[in-house]
């Protein structure tokens, strides 16, 4: 399975709803929605807002939430960016509180997003 990555460092292609999207697989998406009504702490949570082919995927499946509520790939679309740390705004006021709403994952988000920057800075380009 190729590398996916989110605008805020998720890595789209380890996510479980990603991963039983791309099995076409029912049931694991159940489990998915499952887990994180409980996890978030969110009882709305239904296996069929959970498809998703990942973050940026042109004409690709969203989640719910990446496609209707999260700023932050609505930000890195409007503003062309893959990955936040390419946005002169890098880190951003948004992606510090998505990074305190999930912090069993943001500090190697956030690491993730860093070494992006500092490879991009330290690449040679002739454009």
């Amino acid at each position: 399975m190729s590398l996916n990555i989110a605008p805020c460092g998720l890595v789209c292609s380890r996510c479980d709803a990603y991963r039983a999207t791309q099995q076409n697989d029912a049931d694991q998406l159940e489990l998915v929605a499952a887990d994180w009504r409980e996890r978030y702490k969110c009882p709305e949570i239904k296996a069929e807002m959970l498809p998703c082919d990942g973050c940026l995927t042109v004409g690709g499946r969203k989640c719910f939430h990446c496609a209707n509520s999260c700023g932050i790939r609505a930000c890195a679309v409007a503003k062309g960016v893959e990955v936040c740390s390419e946005c002169p705004d890098y880190p951003c006021a948004e992606l510090q509180e998505f990074f305190r709403y999930a912090p069993e994952q943001s500090g190697a988000m956030k690491k993730m997003l860093d070494a992006i920057a500092a490879v991009e800075a330290q690449m040679h380009s002739i454009f």
